[in-house]
């Protein structure tokens, strides 16, 4: 573990152990289709094709994602027993399938049935596997091999807005969905199947006698008492998670009513999109420095400093309407975006160990799904009460303080927890 063993330089990795994070790398990316960022695009020609308000859409899209999540409680677990390779290029073929299906739906039903699969699919799966193999596979490296894999989601954030903006300008919304699709079945999926051909706990490796060069101290995995019916009765589970929940929360609401935040701060929506490499470029670095924060010093010493960026970038959307403010913000928000997942990544092993890691993290995962699923349908009912997301973002302002604080005050029980689980 990280608090108690040497952090090792990313130059003794094997080509084997690389290729597993770029496999990591690609199924992040994969996750695009699902994720808020992109289907915002499309945030207003289908606001358009099914005459729906700002209220409605968001509403629609969080029960949508609300029940992504119930289902992600129970399909994260197959983690724990599916290679990760056979479960992540199923789940790649099912987002490829339901992209298909959103460029064909015609009706509001369907629409929302397409959502539920694109979060189920995307936001979902294929995070939580990506990462669940890290935090499985990886013990010295975890926070790196954590951050570097999750590089596939500003990757995508740098490119995709403004990628999806123009291509729904020249080729129709439907059109971009099928486009989505095929890449999906004929780029990343083989990829994938490539990179993890050889995985440290595969029949060709077991049939070397290979053993795993970053795998935990011993043979078994660790925490083997943590299940995840052990961790629901945790306190400190439950006063990890509702911090946990403010970045997907919040950041989510401000991506997904991006066209309505730009008319009201009079920005132009192609400017605005235009900066998000801005928070691209953030989130990269902070993954990098939090990933060797974590193999340094621990993730839990690491937690209450998450949510203090996305604070002040909330300060920044409620306060400033320059156009020079659009970048600052961005900036804030990717930084604790990437944070969250070599930091929070690594905290499960930590506190739990590896042995139910896929149960327990599909814990985690479904309330940040639940938290992606809130923050629109909050933010866009209250926009359809004339409560802007100028004035709103005060409030999260002061849950993102105060979560910092929170988190500040519980590092004793964390210091604990760790130095328990080191020893079991």
């Amino acid at each position: 573990m990280s608090l108690l063993s040497p952090s090792p330089p990313l130059r003794d990795l094997t080509t084997r152990q690389m290729q597993w994070i770029g496999a990591g790398y690609v199924m992040t990316f994969s996750s695009m289709a699902g994720q808020t960022i992109f289907i915002a695009q499309f945030n207003a020609p289908l606001r358009d094709a099914f005459d729906l308000t700002h209220g409605q859409f968001g509403g629609l899209y969080t029960i949508a994602t609300l029940m992504s999540s119930i289902v992600l409680i129970w399909a994260g677990s197959l983690a724990d027993r599916i290679a990760p390779r056979v479960l992540g290029i199923a789940c790649m073929a099912g987002l490829a399938l339901v992209a298909i299906g959103m460029s064909q739906v015609t009706h509001v039903v369907v629409l929302a049935l397409a959502l539920f699969g694109l979060r189920l699919f995307g936001q979902g799966m294929m995070g939580h596997i990506a990462m669940t193999t890290m935090s499985r596979w990886f013990n010295r490296y975890r926070g790196r091999a954590l951050s570097l894999a999750q590089l596939g989601f500003p990757t995508g954030e740098a490119t995709l807005p403004l990628v999806m903006t123009l291509a729904i300008v020249a080729f129709g919304w439907r059109q971009v969905w099928l486009i989505a699709a095929a890449v999906l079945l004929l780029v990343l999926a083989p990829l994938v199947a490539f990179l993890l051909r050889d995985p440290p706990d595969g029949k060709r490796a077991l049939a070397r006698g290979d053993v795993n060069p970053d795998g935990a101290t011993g043979t078994a995995t660790s925490g083997q008492s943590w299940t995840r019916g052990a961790v629901l009765k945790d306190p400190l589970f439950w006063t990890l998670i509702p911090g946990f929940m403010g970045p997907p929360a919040i950041g989510t609401l401000f991506i997904f009513h991006q066209a309505h935040l730009a008319e009201l701060k009079s920005w132009d929506l192609t400017l605005f999109v235009s900066f998000f490499p801005a928070l691209s470029v953030s989130a990269v670095v902070a993954a990098i420095v939090a990933g060797m924060a974590v193999d340094r010093f621990g993730a839990w010493r690491i937690v209450p400093f998450l949510l203090i960026p996305e604070g002040v970038g909330c300060i920044i959307l409620a306060t400033l309407d320059p156009t020079w403010a659009i970048p600052l913000f961005l900036m804030t928000f990717g930084t604790t975006g990437g944070m969250m997942s070599p930091v929070v990544g690594a905290l499960w092993p930590e506190i739990y160990g590896t042995a139910h890691i896929g149960a327990i993290r599909a814990l985690a995962t479904s309330a940040f799904v639940l938290a992606s699923a809130i923050g629109p349908g909050i933010a866009g009912g209250l926009i359809d009460l004339n409560f802007e997301l100028d004035s709103q973002a005060f409030f999260y302002a002061a849950f993102c303080f105060g979560g910092a604080l929170a988190y500040l005050a519980m590092m004793p029980k964390l210091r604990d927890r760790v130095l328990q689980s080191a020893s079991d």
